[in-house]
């Protein structure tokens, strides 16, 4: 015992020192001291992904698990959003150590980065493991915890930054489970875990590259092994299976809501942009654009270039090298010809765009292709080359500044700033080549360099594009909230009419008919904008609106409320005398196709009003327009329930101006009737004649079959993954006759 305890200190102080680094570098996103405190620029974090964090926030608090937001949109699927980590354990866990407090923007921040230690820290784990190198893991970690790609755009994005965290995590213990590892339990729960928390991290993408990643090391383990290959494809698959199991839930209600949205229909062009190639410079030179996915530190450059010029450890060369060549010409997407050849292979590669995400998997494998080329040797060649390198830079250098002075006064500003930007690598390639000149001596130094490297691009990055100095709850503050509006039952919408971008209306409790979500229904998109404003108000139950002050007034009675402030503009808040309702009894009925009802929406001579438009036949006998109006009151709502009574005369439809979605249900009286979908958008129920109490709530089966699924997973999981007596001598050997599959031909 005594002679474990200084390995575990070491290692325990190379974690603290891997938080402390990343920790610091982002101090000012939760410093209290307004003199030094910064918030995120307004973006995706800000604007989208923060407010819908608020929302889960608050429902998990209330013991209740968000399943629809009625709030963005006219309403939207929360848990068919996979980017809102409805069923991410991490949103729970921050929902529990809040203690009752409500999510502020701070603290939404505090969870981002604090995934970019947990990266760090799995990437040691990782690297330590394969390596038996503390400093050739302290390396890794810092290279891959504080990248290019995850500190640039991802940031902006954290269900990018939740997916990409456990990768490293998945990889080591996949590297536990398939080595013959004493206590396979624990290592098989582990990647079942990680397995389920790359996909419900929220970035179906990024996840596919995590997958893809994991898939092709653990092959490449099994095929290399020299005995026990169907026992650890049993393993590979049992992980898969109960892993797939975990997320069940997110993974088929996100499948049932894939079919209704544009992203099947995208053309070529929308879902092919990728890097341009002379971004691919940025492997050398950081900052080229606002963003630096593809650096990884020129220290990590060297080695790279130094283990594939020495031809050992061919093997592992060979599997990460292939990746990181995949993954660049995959990030090209339409300038090269890998990613139309895998689009039309793998039709579900056409439902991402941005191809140049496909960084990720080129900075993992440099990487880790620069840890397994750790314990190499410089040879003298390589250094002589390397010294020839750094001194010819360095001419150019000082020949691109006299080429600089020579140029006119007012070009200089823009030429200097893309000297000092080359300076940077020059001077860490310097650095690391008098560092290969000491090896060993000066690993740890060399570490130190690296993350000096990628920590200084990081926060420069942070300052160009993430970094605004200012209050963070004032940066992200919504325009108004509830209070400002006049109180009124039943509830009614505000149009923000686009003037007020985001998802802030979820964060405060506001029914808003715009927001941002990655998947949105087509159907609903078509009706916001190809029907009428004013027929969509009338519909869908508007009360208050936004406009700006030079607009002319809008063909509505009104008042104006209040004036608004919101990213540096001014805007106005008005409100309709008479608000519109969102409940209607129809007593006309038509069946059309959407093209059609979306054509007679626009006719000035059709009343939606008087006609419901129906995607199905679905007669009524008797219906007629009633002698006496109907009388419809709302007697509770709740995001995922409306309770009404009705009264009627005739027949007819109920038509509710929420948006329409598979898993809303309906019961009058206690027995089921159906929801159909109305004007190609909203809900219509068939309502008999007299008076009725009417349930309208949000069942999603795929969800409650998605927990059962779960639950059975969870259960295997803990079956099969319970401790074993095994005798402690036939695991060790196993695990030294394995060994070699970790890094392959490269000692420790």
């Amino acid at each position: 015992m005594g002679g474990r305890r200084p390995v575990g200190l070491a290692d325990s102080g190379i974690l603290l020192a891997l938080a402390g680094w990343i920790a610091f570098l982002y101090w000012p996103f939760w410093s209290g001291d307004p003199r030094t405190q910064a918030a995120f620029r307004p973006g995706d974090l800000t604007e989208q992904h923060y407010p819908l964090a608020a929302y889960a926030h608050r429902r998990l608090q209330a013991g209740q698990l968000p399943l629809w937001d009625p709030y963005t949109l006219g309403g939207h699927s929360f848990v068919a959003d996979i980017q809102a980590q409805a069923f991410y354990p991490g949103r729970w866990v921050t929902a529990l150590l809040a203690l009752g407090q409500p999510l502020n923007v701070r603290g939404y921040v505090a969870e981002t980065i604090a995934h970019l230690i947990l990266a760090a820290w799995g990437a040691y784990g990782f690297f330590r493991r394969i390596s038996g190198d503390r400093a050739a893991a302290a390396f890794g970690a810092f290279a891959w915890g504080l990248s290019g790609y995850l500190t640039g755009y991802p940031l902006q994005d954290p269900p990018i930054i939740a997916s990409a965290t456990w990768l490293p995590w998945l990889l080591w213990a996949l590297t536990g489970l398939l080595s013959g590892s004493p206590h396979p339990g624990r290592w098989r729960m582990l990647a079942i875990f990680a397995w389920a928390m790359a996909f419900l991290g929220g970035h179906p993408q990024t996840t596919l590259y995590v997958y893809a990643i994991a898939l092709a090391f653990s092959c490449a383990q099994i095929l290399a092994s020299p005995t026990a290959r169907w026992a650890k494809l049993r393993e590979l698959l049992r992980v898969l299976l109960l892993g797939t199991g975990w997320a069940a839930a997110p993974l088929l209600v996100t499948a049932e809501l894939i079919p209704w949205t544009e992203r099947v229909v995208w053309t070529f062009p929308q879902r092919a942009g990728g890097f341009e190639l002379w971004e691919l410079w940025g492997i050398f030179w950081p900052q080229l654009t606002l963003w630096s996915p593809l650096y990884v530190g020129i220290p990590t450059i060297l080695l790279v270039l130094h283990g594939l010029i020495s031809g050992q450890g061919e093997r592992a060369s060979l599997l990460w090298s292939g990746l990181a060549g995949l993954g660049l010409l995959l990030a090209l997407g339409g300038e090269a010809a890998l990613y139309p050849a895998l689009a039309r292979l793998l039709p579900f590669l056409e439902l991402f765009r941005n191809q140049e995400r496909a960084a990720l998997v080129v900075a993992w494998s440099l990487i880790t292709l620069a840890v397994l080329s750790w314990p190499l040797m410089p040879s003298a060649s390589f250094q002589r080359a390397l010294g020839l390198l750094v001194g010819a830079l360095g001419l150019l250098l000082v020949g691109a500044l006299l080429g600089v002075q020579a140029q006119d006064v007012d070009q200089w500003p823009r030429l200097h700033r893309l000297l000092s930007q080359a300076i940077w690598p020059w001077g860490m390639l310097m650095g690391a080549w008098l560092l290969l000149r000491g090896w060993p001596r000066t690993r740890w130094a060399l570490v130190a360099l690296l993350a000096l490297d990628v920590g200084s691009v990081a926060w420069r990055t942070a300052e160009a594009g993430h970094r605004v100095w200012q209050d963070p709850e004032q940066a992200a503050a919504p325009p108004l909230d509830p209070s400002m509006l006049p109180p009124a039952w039943p509830p009614y919408r505000i149009d923000t009419r686009g003037l007020a971008t985001g998802n802030w209306p979820a964060q405060v409790g506001v029914e808003d008919l715009h927001g941002s979500v990655p998947l949105s229904p087509r159907f609903l998109q078509r009706f916001r904008h190809q029907v009428p404003g004013e027929r969509v108000w009338a519909l869908m139950g508007v009360g208050c609106y936004l406009r700006r002050p030079d607009e002319p007034p809008l063909p509505f009675p009104s008042r104006h409320l209040r004036t608004l402030s919101f990213h540096g503009s001014t805007l106005e808040l008005h409100c309709l005398e008479e608000p519109f309702s969102r409940f209607h009894m129809i007593y006309e009925a038509k069946v059309l196709d959407d093209e059609t009802a979306l054509r007679a929406l626009q006719d000035a001579t059709f009343d939606p009003l008087r006609t419901v438009i129906l995607d199905r036949p679905w007669p009524i006998e008797g219906m007629a327009i009633p002698a006496i109006p109907p009388r419809i009151t709302l007697q509770a709502w709740t995001p995922e329930e409306l309770r009404l009574e009705v009264w009627t005369e005739r027949p007819g439809f109920l038509v509710i101006g929420d948006v329409w979605y598979p898993g809303w249900r309906a019961w009058i009286d206690d027995r089921l009737v159906p929801v159909l979908r109305a004007y190609t958008a909203l809900r219509a129920i068939p309502v008999p004649s007299g008076a009725h109490r009417i349930v309208v709530r949000y069942e999603p089966l795929p969800v409650r079959l998605g927990l059962a699924l779960s639950g059975l997973a969870l259960l295997l999981t803990l079956a099969t993954c319970r401790p074993r007596c095994r005798p402690h001598t036939t695991q060790r050997a196993s695990s030294s006759a394995n060994s070699h599959l970790l890094a392959p031909e490269i000692g420790n």
